[in-house]
């Protein structure tokens, strides 16, 4: 079986959008039983996973995925103002 360059591109689109998941529900389990109450360690490793997730080449020249990219850190900004300033 042969995988076309389209097949390709959709399985990696895929892939980014389990990843993007994947970015939500590690900011839940990380953050979320904190209550509001995060240290200068949150910040930065939340900081740093955005970074992490913003510079990955998978979202460059795909403006699709890039608009998932921002909604998601929308996502994240909304439930999680005091670590994403």
């Amino acid at each position: 079986m042969y995988l076309y360059s389209s097949d390709y591109e959709n399985l990696l689109k895929e892939n980014i959008i389990k990843n993007l998941d994947w970015l939500v529900e590690e900011f839940n389990f990380l953050f979320e039983s904190k209550h509001q109450k995060h240290c200068q360690d949150d910040k930065t490793l939340a900081n740093q996973m955005i970074t992490c997730f913003s510079r990955s080449p998978d979202f460059t020249g795909d403006e699709k995925l890039n608009e998932m990219l921002l909604n998601t850190l929308k996502i994240l900004k909304d439930l999680y103002p005091i670590l994403l300033t």
